[in-house]
Parts: C-alpha cells; structure tokens; sequence
C-alpha cells in the first residue's frame, strides 16, 4: 500500500509508447517525494550537493548524476540539499512502461541477460559511476534531439546495454525497505535470507543460522560473508535498521523508540548509532527528510 503521504505521479507516458523523454533546465528541484508505476532513468548535471532520496537511501550526489528506478512505488526525489542557490540544473528523465520488458521475450534471451539483471537491481534503485554517466551522455543528448523513430528505440536499447555493464553501480535501497525480494544464485543464502527477514525482531543467535544450514559457526561466517560481502551481524542490523526505515516513513504517530523495540533492538541509544551507521542519517533526521518533502493527496 502506497504511504498516504506520498504523492503519486501520473506520467504522461502511453499504451502506444515504447518510452518517453523529458527535458528541464531549472535552478532547484521543487517536486516531492513521489511515487509511479513506470520505470524511470534520471540524468542530472549541475546539482552538486542536491540530495537523492531513494527508499530508504539516502545522500548527496556529484557533478553527474544518473539513476535507474523500476519498482513500482518505490519513493523517491531529488531535493536542494546542500546544493549552490546559483545551481543551474540540467535534467533528463526517460520513462517507460513496467511491462515493457515482462517475459517470456526479447528480455529473457541470453544477449539481454546483463540488462534483465539491472532492471531486477533497480527494483531498490541503481545509481551508476560517473565513468559509466560520461560514457552515455551522447545517447542521451541523441535521445532528447531524437524523432521517436525507431532508431531511437536502438538507441534506448543501446543506453540499457552500456549502463548494465557498469560494473561499478551502486544498489541503493535496501529490499526489505522498498518491498521486493532479492535474488540470489544459491540456495542456502536464500535460506538464511529469508530466514533473517522472517524473524529479525528477535534475537537470533549464530549457532541458530550456522545450524539452519548445517554448518560450523566459523564456516558459516566465512559463508555469509562471502556469498553477501558482510557478516552475520551486518547482514542482520542491515535488515533491522531497513526494516524501521519503512516504520518511520509508514507510521508517522509511532515514536522512534517504538520502532527500535519492534526492529528487535533492545535500547535507542544503540538503534540510533546503527541507524546512523547504515543510513548516514539519525532516524529523526530520516523522517524529516520525508515529510517535510511529500504532500497529502
């Protein structure tokens, strides 16, 4: 269920359109966190120190600025931040439809396996290196000067290609946060996964995971993390502090210590420095960051 104050945009995207571009030259960013079905890529220049909040991420972004989003629902919005008042903003922002590439089709096919993969990632939001930006920006500008022809839809397949070969882009929001399952290429981390996610509130002890998967406690630390590149703890608190992000923007009357309790930590001073830790950010500041950006609707 979309959060009442969230604001839902309509994209003036239709049936008949494989994807659409808008272009905006603007000195601040002045539209709320929002919410849409479409998939979106957003192309940003000039908003160094502009603040891009995506689920439950959080943070200031460079010179350049390019991020993928296909979660339906999935908040998000750039804001002023700490941004120069004398910005002068360049914005590009690609829409199109959900099912655009649902399968079986073109999407499922072994030379598309790179770009299926990003558009999974970008279910919780992808931000791509400025290497990978730089490389693309001549699509774009092809892109935004472009007909609607069929050449450009070459072209939008060929700027999905090169983006899914950063092999250096970032996943942003965390999946218990924007509401979609992770996929994972082995059967025991699934197991573990799902296990965590089910039962974070709780404590939940080593020796209970390592015999979940009937391994050693110092196996299966090394397991965990090199199938997810943290440890055990990290893995838990990371869906522990994602989980009181979704709290904190979902139910606005519920206090901050009310969340920690239910997120299985067990004092506020200790949330709070994990929180901050994870997110950068204290949960009060979080929950700023938020309502003073959305609208009710």
């Amino acid at each position: 269920m979309t959060n009442c104050n969230t604001l839902t945009e309509v994209p003036p995207i239709s049936p008949q359109d494989t994807f659409v571009v808008f272009e905006r030259r603007k000195r601040s960013f002045n539209f709320p966190i929002h919410v849409h079905r479409e998939c979106e890529l957003n192309y940003i220049t000039g908003a160094r120190g502009a603040r891009r909040i995506v689920g439950d991420h959080v943070s200031a972004i460079g010179d350049r600025e390019m991020v993928l989003i296909t979660g339906s629902n999935l908040e998000h919005a750039w804001i002023d931040g700490e941004m120069a008042p004398d910005a002068e903003i360049y914005e590009v922002t690609i829409q199109f439809a959900q099912d655009l590439f649902s399968g079986p089709g073109l999407i499922d096919k072994m030379q598309f396996a790179s770009i299926r993969k990003m558009l999974l990632d970008a279910r919780h939001g992808v931000a791509f290196s400025e290497k990978t930006i730089m490389a693309c920006e001549p699509i774009v500008q092809e892109l935004v000067s472009g007909s609607g022809n069929f050449e450009s839809v070459l072209l939008f397949l060929q700027l999905l290609n090169r983006l899914s070969h950063d092999g250096a882009y970032t996943v942003l929001s965390h999946s218990h946060f924007s509401k979609h399952e992770e996929t994972y290429d082995s059967r025991r981390i699934r197991t573990v996964m799902d296990f965590l996610h089910e039962n974070f509130r709780r404590p939940i002890r080593l020796g209970e995971m390592a015999a979940l998967v009937s391994m050693s406690e110092p196996s299966f630390s090394r397991f965990i993390k090199r199938r997810t590149g943290s440890s055990f703890v990290d893995c838990l608190n990371s869906i522990r502090v994602s989980a009181a992000a979704r709290l904190l923007v979902d139910n606005p009357a519920d206090t901050i210590s009310e969340i920690a309790y239910r997120c299985g930590f067990n004092n506020l001073s200790n949330f709070n420095r994990m929180f901050k830790k994870y997110k950068g950010h204290t949960p009060h500041d979080f929950r700023e960051y938020y309502f003073k950006k959305k609208i009710i609707i």
